[in-house]
């Protein structure tokens, strides 16, 4: 029987463990912590149902939708309401919404009317010749103007990677558009070509979670493992001669293992702590410059009456030239039933990040204070809230900033001297869950399949 190790119970871990052991691998997935998921997790507490990590997931491929069924999980699936698809911008203290067509864009306050027409240039904006890796920031402004820089991209990035545009790789943090320019030279044109549109009759992407909260993804999964998920396991040793041999400490006692293949699914900054063979540790090291800043997840629950906005769309996000001190909000209980008490509302705003990394580490008096001031401007909210739970992740999101490409060949480099090695993560191939899950089980069947 084929064997592997998986190192990090994260969502990507879970998932390709998981496939390995339907494939029938002998798998053993070793976590140092004593839960798995990650950054997921879901908190149930006085009629409200908070996630202090990733509120939602994507569902974009067949593949996956079919991969949670057979876990069990299509039951639970809780699709988005329909105004999950309104998204409001933060302008000049009021929410603009963002618009969904051509009728309503030029209508839109979002862009002043110089932006507006610089938007319309698109087309006829040409790449330069030998374009080196290109920021985020730059490339927008290249191709769409600073007005969509300011009001657009950038928000966008806060809300998704909690990011600076200048810094982030176009590349890298975005392929798509950076592919739909250089196969048609347009963004407007590759839109209008089909590339970025479905095929018929492919898998139209979803947004989703479960009746129980996010939590319920990496809880099932567990499940699934069973006796082959060790937690508050430390690894002691890694070597390799004709397989890999690992060893950790768990449970008072020692133990190890042999495996044909080995999977480093840890965030980038903990590969390095690993006890790996000196020529791939070597190899790895430089990934733990890898960044990612401190963010604070904020959720607090008040009475509707408390909240003049209507809450009619997924959130809203705050661009940097606004000087707000907070990088969105989301309105949960607006998205998903079952999320507020009846007659009450939930509320989850974001601090921190790349922009003013300072912020995410203040108390949790000075946050609610500043998170009070910040959604009385932004949401017309008033008096005190009715609940509140503040998480802190002190290294939140990877960022794919420019450069990123090294760290990528980093790890080809480490995989390709070093047999039956694979690395896995939301440092490689995407950073949403669902994209996470989704190269958790592609990388699982491209290992059975060897």
């Amino acid at each position: 029987m084929k064997s592997a190790v998986v190192i990090g119970a994260g969502i990507t871990g879970l998932a390709a463990a998981t496939t390995l052991k339907k494939a029938g691998y002998d798998v053993r997935l070793l976590e140092k912590s004593t839960r798995t998921g990650g950054c997921i997790q879901t908190v149930r507490r006085d009629g409200y149902l908070v996630e202090t990590g990733p509120n939602t997931m994507m569902l974009s491929s067949l593949q996956t939708a079919m991969f949670l069924g057979e876990l069990g999980l299509g039951d639970e699936l809780l699709l988005s309401s329909d105004v999950a698809k309104n998204r409001y911008i933060y302008k000049g203290g009021e929410t603009v919404a963002v618009p969904t067509g051509p009728g309503k864009f030029f209508k839109s306050p979002l862009l002043s009317a110089k932006g507006k027409l610089r938007l319309m240039k698109e087309p006829f904006v040409k790449k330069p010749a030998n374009l080196a890796e290109e920021s985020l920031a730059s490339f927008v402004q290249r191709r769409l103007g600073q007005d969509a820089l300011d009001f657009m991209a950038e928000p966008a990035v806060s809300g998704i990677y909690a990011g600076d545009p200048k810094r982030l790789s176009a590349q890298h943090a975005f392929p798509k558009i950076h592919e739909l320019e250089n196969r048609y030279g347009s963004l407007v044109k590759g839109a209008f070509k089909g590339g970025m549109r479905k095929a018929p009759g492919s898998f139209r992407a979803v947004m989703a979670t479960f009746k129980d909260g996010m939590q319920a993804l990496p809880a099932k999964l567990a499940e699934r493992l069973g006796d082959a998920l060790t937690l508050g396991a430390t690894v002691t040793a890694i070597s390799r001669t004709d397989r890999w041999l690992v060893s950790w400490e768990a449970d008072g006692g020692q133990h190890s293992a042999e495996a044909d293949t080995l999977i480093l699914a840890v965030p980038a900054y903990a590969v390095r702590d690993l006890p790996l063979p000196e020529n791939a540790k070597q190899t790895l090291f430089d990934l733990h410059e890898i960044p990612y800043p401190p963010v604070t997840s904020f959720s607090v629950g008040y009475r509707r009456e408390q909240v003049g906005h209507a809450l009619d769309g997924f959130g809203v996000l705050v661009p940097a030239v606004e000087q707000r001190k907070v990088l969105g909000v989301l309105f949960p209980s607006s998205v998903y039933s079952d999320r507020a008490p009846e007659g009450h509302v939930l509320l989850t705003a974001f601090i921190g990040g790349m922009r003013q990394p300072t912020l995410a580490t203040l108390s949790e008096e000075e946050h609610l204070a500043l998170l009070k001031t910040e959604l009385a401007a932004i949401l017309g909210v008033t008096g005190e809230p009715t609940f509140t739970e503040r998480t802190l992740w002190r290294k939140a999101i990877p960022q794919y900033n420019v450069g990123h490409g090294n760290f990528l060949a980093m790890i080809d480099k480490a995989e390709r001297e070093n047999p039956g090695l694979h690395l896995c993560g939301n440092y490689r191939g995407g950073i949403a869950v669902g994209q996470c899950l989704t190269n958790g089980i592609e990388l699982g069947h491209k290992i059975a399949a060897q």
